[in-house]
């Protein structure tokens, strides 16, 4: 495992007040953008679903999904819904590895704090493949008919890798305070 004595510093010493503070200012961004921009979504009149949409890897589908946009007049509202999504990306990263770090904060034994610390840096993972998927959303989007076929493996790829990491981070929070809450209570 890479050197987190940085990290493990900040999840540390960072004061209880501010990381609480943090943490609630960015849950209620990532509740926000997550309700707002499902509600702009399905406004626009998509085809399928937003996971489905985003796991097609096929060009395509995708161009008869940006028809269905361009016939419903909300082409526009779809590309900006992928600009907006940066408020998801953030509120994402932030939130979920600052709920990683403050739970660490619990955990006495130093193999799961690291690992609970080093599983939090999924979330920025995640977000970072959310822009590059927007990125090339954004690239077919504004050639709907005529993209290159590669854009939709691109999009779908980081679109899979986006989830994965998410999910991994996610799974971290649930499954090591878990094993070490099972640990600590045989070693009592």
């Amino acid at each position: 495992m890479p050197s987190l004595t940085p990290l493990q510093i900040f999840a540390e010493h960072y004061p209880k007040g501010k990381f609480v503070f943090v943490l609630i200012v960015s849950f209620m961004a990532f509740i926000f953008f997550n309700v707002y921009l499902g509600i702009m979504y399905e406004n626009t009149g998509y085809p399928v679903p937003l996971i489905e949409g985003q796991t097609r890897f096929s060009a395509e589908l995708l161009r008869s999904d940006f028809s269905v946009l361009i016939a419903n007049n909300t082409l526009a509202d779809y590309i900006l819904i992928q600009y907006l999504d940066v408020g998801i990306m953030l509120s994402t990263a932030v939130f979920f590895t600052m709920l990683s770090l403050f739970i660490s904060r619990k955990i006495r034994v130093e193999k799961w704090k690291v690992m609970l610390i080093y599983f939090s840096l999924f979330f920025p993972a995640s977000s970072v493949f959310d822009l590059a998927e927007n990125i090339f959303l954004l690239n077919m989007a504004y050639n709907p008919e005529t993209f290159s076929d590669w854009l939709a493996i691109s999009y779908s790829s980081a679109a899979v890798l986006k989830l994965a990491s998410f999910f991994i981070g996610v799974l971290s929070l649930i499954v090591i305070p878990l094993l070490y809450n099972r640990d600590h209570r045989r070693d009592k």
